[in-house]
């Protein structure tokens, strides 16, 4: 069920956002506070779902995020504004672990030394007020946010503003709307007909809006002409008093602009009326700015660009400038040029933006040599790629990099930061980054030099495997950089794009989408798959299919029966890592300044590695709970971190389920393993007494590192009591981070310290630059070949 409300204004409002951190770098605040103040909308979705809630001592939080937008929402409906007043990081990787937001007029302004130069000045308002009221939020050990401290009271009046302002992305400009059309949201919906209406030229008011009764969330709004309806008429008044004759509002215009929730979470125009019954107003060719009758004030860039005079649009600035309030709340010019180039080539940054990634690349590399960058500029000193990986990158990789996925899925979105990232999974199956990259294009060269500097950085190791999404010139720089790599193809991707292929089959057969999957997840041999899949083409007439044969084609790099041979540390499909998609779609549109992109990046990593020492910490002081007094399960919990050893606990109880059937006796002994219930699926375990080598047919300790049930019921059967070592992968102990690398930061600082004095004692003169020049020669080859002894002694 489904309620709906009439709603004559619209119920967004204005949010004044000042988030001057005192404990953070000046630059990355202002940097960081900009952009949100751009992207007003950006926490009004958060807004809907908490707007009745009000703060409370305990109230909990997934992210410090959560907290800000909970807050800045709170602050919105109460009315007054937000800043960061305080910030504390953890010593043990630097990330955010408190945060206190204040109201705007918290504290006092100094007051500057009186003096008289003969000018006159103007006497300006005073913004702060001593202002107590604040919310505090902790991160717990077990890593969610609780509010610490609150004060609810204002030492001023506090008052709801009456309208929000909107900066209508460019895209929006020219496009005309039409049924069918989808948005991410109904904010975006709304973003859109608004802008439209300024450009055509009539004023917009929501009518009618519908939520679910579930949860409460909108699952429909219907936007219309402010002309829409008539005005009622008054029958009662009193003819002594002079009135002034108004204008009527309204006229009975039928524009109108519906959009429904889809089950898919997208938003689907489904009503649309463009014709009006009244003229339309003349918009302005540059910048539009339109009031309409409810409390939205829409800014909208329309009209052809200049690109020759695009990087200066001083008519279109000054009036954003004046009706957003002043210039931190404007793009700088570098942006606006970005955004135009945009359309004009393939490069998205400009210059501004290129030197200042490039000085920051610098600063980081000065302050600790193990971070690592790479970069390309065009003809123009425009950044075309830049890749780069700190020493957590590096000591992830070292631990864990096996394993890596090539995540390339942002660049899908071309209004979104042509950004991705090599990352792969810990022992506590939480996601892990090896490194990041910006790249501008999609050739087999680009992908070639990324690749290359990636390696350098990664200690020259390449990974067992890399997954990647299907791209023809992405593979062949695979082949040339990683030849020794298992190069495989994401079947998640895959199985995406059937659904896009063959979607009036997805939908007319029910059973297509069921049967295909069984065929390439369940096979156990090349020869079933072959068979089944022949079969699903039979059933279906999709013999000629191109889609389907490219699909059989590539068989070899994304259907899994062909991939058990390697490590991919895929171990359920249940638990899937984290992913960075929504962060992403909320924030790094091409609008977004590079070096807000790091700061915020680096803000949302802060986050993954906290909760990875959250997990360290729980796993070193907790003992998991045993569901049976087993010798092996008691053995293996002193080994696996917790999460590890659910699974592995996992598989041992299922493996009591089964039962073993010997049919190959001596040195090299076989088994058929089976489900008591299910004696048609057999799997094969093959145990060699002489090497204690056991294999199985499923092959899952050979893809994941972890021992199937299959073996495991053997191991019941011929009495192995304990988990021999080599079934132990270190990767999923906890002390898979132990090793030379875990502490190359603090090393190579004090490396850093000596090798200074060093060169200033040597320095001193002829004489001892010569046995100070011969000594680090031979120290230097000797650290040489004792680092490549170690590498060889210790792969990964």
């Amino acid at each position: 069920m489904e309620s709906t409300s009439s709603e004559d204004d619209g119920s967004l409002r204005d949010n004044n956002v000042d988030l001057n951190d005192d404990n953070m770098d000046h630059h990355m605040t202002l940097e960081v506070s900009s952009h949100l103040v751009e992207a007003d909308n950006l926490f009004s979705s958060h807004q809907q779902g908490t707007e009745n809630l009000e703060p409370f001592v305990g109230m909990e939080f997934e992210s410090e995020e959560a907290a800000k937008l909970f807050y800045m929402a709170y602050a919105s409906r109460v009315g007054f504004s937000v800043r960061i007043s305080k910030s504390r990081r953890s010593r043990n990787d630097e990330s955010i672990i408190m945060r206190r937001f204040v109201c705007s007029k918290e504290g006092f302004h100094l007051k500057k030394g009186n003096y008289d130069d003969g000018k006159k000045k103007r006497k300006r308002a005073t913004i702060r007020e001593g202002c107590k009221a604040m919310i505090e939020v902790i991160q717990k050990y077990y890593g969610r946010w609780v509010v610490t401290k609150l004060v609810k009271e204002h030492s001023h009046v506090v008052a709801a503003p009456n309208r929000v302002r909107y900066v209508v992305p460019e895209e929006y400009a020219q496009a005309d709307p039409y049924v069918g059309m989808e948005f991410p949201s109904h904010e975006a919906a709304q973003t859109y007909y608004y802008a439209y209406a300024s450009r055509i030229g009539f004023d917009v008011r929501i009518r009618l809006s519908r939520r679910s009764t579930r949860d409460e969330t909108f699952v429909m709004r219907r936007f219309v002409c402010t002309k829409e309806g008539f005005n009622p008429y008054e029958d009662n008044y009193d003819e002594s008093k002079k009135k002034r004759n108004r204008t009527p509002t309204r006229e009975g215009c039928k524009a109108m602009f519906e959009v429904i929730k889809k089950d898919y979470d997208k938003w689907i125009v489904s009503k649309l009326v463009t014709e009006h019954t009244h003229d339309l107003a003349i918009a302005p060719s540059k910048v539009h700015y339109i009031q309409s009758q409810s409390e939205v004030v829409v800014l909208a860039k329309s009209g052809t660009i200049n690109h020759e005079k695009s990087a200066t649009p001083s008519n279109s600035k000054a009036l954003l400038v004046e009706s957003l309030g002043g210039f931190n709340n404007v793009l700088s010019n570098d942006q606006d040029y970005r955004s135009d180039m945009k359309n004009v080539g393939k490069n998205a940054f400009g210059v501004e933006d290129t030197q200042n990634l490039l000085e920051y690349f610098k600063r980081m590399h000065a302050e600790n040599q193990t971070f690592s960058y790479a970069f390309q500029v065009d003809k123009n000193n425009c950044l075309t790629h830049a890749f780069w990986a700190d020493a957590k990158a590096k000591m992830a990789y070292y631990c864990f990099g096996d394993a890596v996925t090539f995540d390339t899925s942002f660049k899908e979105d071309k209004n979104m930061v042509p950004f991705v990232m090599f990352t792969g999974v810990n022992h506590h199956l939480q996601s892990v980054i090896f490194g990041c990259a910006l790249i501008t294009d999609e050739t087999e060269a680009s992908y070639v030099w990324l690749f290359e500097n990636w390696l350098v950085a990664m200690c020259g190791r390449p990974p067992v495997s890399l997954i990647t999404d299907y791209h023809e010139d992405m593979g062949s720089a695979i082949s040339k950089v990683f030849p020794a790599t298992r190069h495989r193809l994401c079947k998640w991707h895959i199985l995406s794009k059937c659904k896009e292929k063959l979607a009036n089959l997805y939908l007319t057969c029910v059973t297509f989408e069921e049967e295909l999957e069984k065929c390439i997840n369940e096979s156990e041999t090349f020869e079933i798959f072959e068979s089944q899949w022949k079969s699903i083409l039979d059933k279906y007439d999709l013999g000629e299919n191109s889609w389907m044969q490219f699909l059989y084609s590539i068989r070899q790099k994304w259907v899994p029966v062909y991939l058990k041979d390697t490590f991919t540390a895929e171990i359920s499909a249940i638990q899937r890592p984290e992913s960075l998609n929504k962060f992403f779609e909320k924030y790094f549109n091409m609008k977004t300044p590079l070096l807000v992109f790091v700061s915020l990046f680096e803000q949302a990593m802060a986050g993954w590695y906290e909760r990875e020492n959250l997990e360290d910490l729980a796993t070193s002081f907790t003992r998991p709970i045993l569901k049976t007094p087993s010798n092996m399960l008691k053995q293996v919990a002193d080994y696996y971190t917790r999460t590890i050893f659910d699974i592995f606990q996992e598989e041992f109880v299922e493996s009591l389920g089964y039962y073993v059937d010997k049919i190959q006796d001596g040195e090299g002994s076989k088994y058929n393993v089976a489900k008591e219930e299910d004696a048609r699926t057999t799997y094969i375990v093959t145990h060699d007494f002489s090497e204690k080598r056991t294999n199985c047919s499923c092959c899952k300790f050979e893809t994941s590192g972890i021992l199937c049930r299959h073996i495991l019921r053997v191991f019941l059967t011929i009495d192995v009591r304990v988990l021999p070592d080599y079934y132990i992968l270190k990767r999923w102990t906890k002390d898979a981070k132990s090793g030379f690398m875990l502490d190359e930061c603090v090393r190579y600082n004090e490396l850093y310290r000596d090798a200074v004095k060093y060169a200033k004692e040597g320095s001193t003169s002829a004489e001892a630059y010569t046995v100070a020049k011969d000594s680090l020669q031979i120290a230097f080859a000797d650290v040489i070949a004792a680092k490549k002894d170690l590498m060889n002694r210790c792969p990964m």
